[in-house]
């Protein structure tokens, strides 16, 4: 007798597929070690074939010219201020976002979306769009502010129904959205990097024959092309790489040690400098920054594992990059309470304070979570549960700080 059930019941079809219906996760990682030891069992082999076999995913796709379309619509709209000769400071403080995240969703309405979703999404995007142009134009307004921060995120709340269609409630399908959100902004990056490459190489070549292109270059190409390399990154991930993630899980993987190291490094750098978010108002939002920077990092890098029960050297990381994520968000939190009672109550102060908690629980359960799969081997699907079912409440969040807070504050 072995200590791998598959070994011991390599003949006994009706046990192994009991033992995988049990427990997936546990069959996967101990046929992995059985195939180490025999590697030319046919039964290994078919059973390792059928569980590693990823069917191409028939993703629906729109065409070139519909792509083009949208492109040119969200820079119509993001040109507004010059041929309307609208404010460009309060116009691209509102709109800017909102005409990005519409573009994309553009894309899956017509792409994915069913058609009840659709409207939904369209009228929710349209009260959006009213509540910015009817919101009081008060810069020094902390509740107008924080609306036109939260508002993009909860854009982005409707974009993941578009994304999801009817299977929003669906755990996987919301993962698969987190997985999109990082494929879609590396893709991002490099369409970004490439045009700069463009446009340093048009500006020296009209440059050669003195024909000055600069402004119209950057007013038009430039401005135009940024709002639709999200778009662009879109497609990419959705017709040509057929939704499956390639690049943000190694990148992940690639820079969770690095985050950790920096964390640390940052943590004892802090306390050696003498430098206090209790007292430094910059150095609390660093703080908070680092929070969230930190907390999505640890969501990507679990999103973009596979559901085995086997634990990784990232595993260990990642449970060490939560609860040094957990420190910072512990004393984050001191200093704003001890801020709350020095300086009083304003809505900056709740804003914040509600963000922070809501971190925290989130961070809590991630670790009780993480803990549960080194410790038991329960796999990643708690993990992914907790990810996804807490979704719904940083849309809810956002919603409240965009419309609810603003009313209640007077747009103060």
């Amino acid at each position: 007798m072995s200590d791998n059930f598959i070994l011991d019941n390599i003949d006994k079809p009706q046990s192994l597929e009991e033992a995988y219906r049990n427990s997936p996760e546990l069959f996967e990682a101990d046929l992995k070690k059985a195939l180490l030891v025999e590697e030319n069992s046919e039964t290994l082999n078919v059973w390792h074939a059928r569980l590693s076999y990823l069917p191409k995913i028939a993703a629906p796709k729109i065409s070139t010219f519909h792509l083009v379309i949208i492109c040119s619509i969200a820079g119509f709209f993001v040109k507004i201020p010059s041929i309307f000769d609208v404010h460009d400071d309060w116009y691209y403080s509102r709109f800017a976002p909102i005409i990005t995240i519409s573009a994309i969703i553009s894309y899956f309405i017509i792409s994915t979306c069913k058609k009840k979703f659709a409207w939904f999404i369209v009228l929710a995007l349209a009260a959006c769009i009213s509540y910015l142009l009817v919101l009081p134009d008060n810069s020094r307004s902390a509740s107008i502010t924080m609306a036109l921060i939260h508002l993009p995120l909860f854009t982005l709340s409707l974009l993941a129904v578009s994304f999801m269609s009817d299977q929003w409630l669906n755990v996987d399908s919301r993962i698969n959205f987190i997985r999109y959100l990082g494929e879609m902004g590396i893709y991002s990056v490099l369409i970004l990097l490439g045009g700069i490459i463009l446009t340093a190489l048009t500006l020296g070549l009209f440059s050669l024959i003195d024909l000055p292109i600069d402004r119209w270059y950057m007013e038009y190409v430039v401005v135009i092309g940024l709002v639709s390399s999200p778009v662009v990154a879109t497609y990419l991930f959705d017709s040509v790489q057929n939704r499956q993630s390639k690049f943000a899980p190694i990148l992940s993987n690639v820079f969770s040690p690095l985050f950790l190291i920096t964390i640390l490094a940052y943590l004892i750098a802090t306390v050696y400098q003498g430098k206090s978010p209790y007292t430094d108002r910059d150095f609390l939002i660093t703080f908070n920054w680092l929070l969230i920077v930190i907390l999505a990092l640890t969501i990507f890098s679990i999103s973009g594992k596979r559901r085995a029960s086997a634990v990784e050297a990232s595993d260990y990381i990642n449970i060490c990059l939560i609860g040094s994520t957990l420190i910072v968000n512990l004393v984050a939190l001191s200093a704003i309470l001890f801020r709350w009672a020095e300086y009083g109550v304003t809505l900056n102060r709740i804003v914040v304070s509600g963000a922070n908690i809501l971190i925290f629980i989130h961070l809590v359960l991630l670790l009780s979570g993480y803990i549960g799969h080194i410790k038991d081997g329960k796999g990643l699907s708690n993990l992914e549960s907790i990810i996804a079912r807490y979704m719904p409440i940083y849309a809810v969040w956002s919603l409240i700080v965009s419309f609810v807070l603003p009313l209640v504050f007077q747009f103060e």
